[in-house]
């Protein structure tokens, strides 16, 4: 008899019923006696561990037992000398049974709470996160709203050639409001009409105006609402529509607010 046997063939219950043979008991016995950490394993009371521990006595009908009066092992334990009941140790094994389901189900449900709490601080955190980026962008959206112009500036800007990484023209910022009406030198080349893109420094595009012709004085003219930009730094891109149609690069221009 092996440890695999005595699982297989549910030897322990048997055991406990008297459903085993003389021989089947000697040996489950003889095993639980040389394999002590195996008997101190098993799901059964502490006295029937104590009564498997005992070494054999001579003469007894099963090698483990003495004074046993029948050959089924209900016999062995029910006229045992220590007042063994094999029907009391099978109710305390599906106590201890039903105590270890119970444990298990309570800590699941500790567990599952303890995860339902967690989600919900995770999910308030997140929450507190969003209502502060948008109260943070409503307030930027709120300091960027578009106000009718006090004035109108003129501005003539020169171009350059490489794009610039700082500001080419700083018009700091401009409180009360103004209307900016930007004159960009175009004499050089024979392109007649331009594209102008304007990105903030961080990638943000702000806008794109295209098909702008040059005036008589060879001047690329618009304007802009100086409300309609934050503090920042915006680049300005100029691009020629050449004579397919296609944008080829003139020239940048950095715009600093301040």
């Amino acid at each position: 008899m092996d440890r695999k046997y005595i699982e297989n063939e549910h030897v322990v219950d048997r055991y406990l019923s008297g459903d085993l043979t003389v021989r089947e008991a000697r040996d489950f016995e003889r095993f639980c006696l040389d394999n002590p950490a195996f008997l101190q394993a098993l799901p059964i009371p502490v006295r029937l561990k104590t009564r498997l521990a005992r070494r054999p006595v001579d003469g007894s009908e099963t090698g483990v037992f003495d004074a046993i009066p029948s050959s089924s092992t209900r016999a062995v334990l029910e006229e045992a000398d220590d007042g063994f009941d094999p029907e009391e140790a099978r109710e305390e094994m599906r106590r201890s049974s039903g105590g270890g389901a119970s444990r298990v189900l309570v800590l699941a449900l500790g567990l599952g709470m303890l995860i339902a709490a967690g989600a919900a601080v995770i999910f308030g955190l997140q929450a507190r996160a969003l209502t502060e980026q948008l109260q943070g962008a409503h307030n930027e959206l709120t300091s960027a709203q578009m106000q009718p112009p006090g004035s109108v500036q003129r501005y003539k800007l020169q171009m350059v050639k490489n794009k610039p990484s700082s500001p080419t023209f700083a018009l700091g910022w401009l409180d009360p409001a103004q209307l900016l009406d930007i004159a960009v030198d175009a004499t050089e080349g024979k392109i007649q009409q331009f594209q102008i893109t304007i990105d903030k420094s961080d990638g943000v595009r702000v806008m794109q105006i295209k098909r702008i012709m040059r005036d008589s004085n060879k001047e690329i003219r618009f304007s802009l609402n100086s409300s309609a930009f934050g503090p920042g730094d915006y680049l300005v891109k100029v691009e020629g529509y050449n004579w397919r149609g296609q944008t080829e690069d003139v020239g940048w221009m950095m715009l600093g607010l301040k």
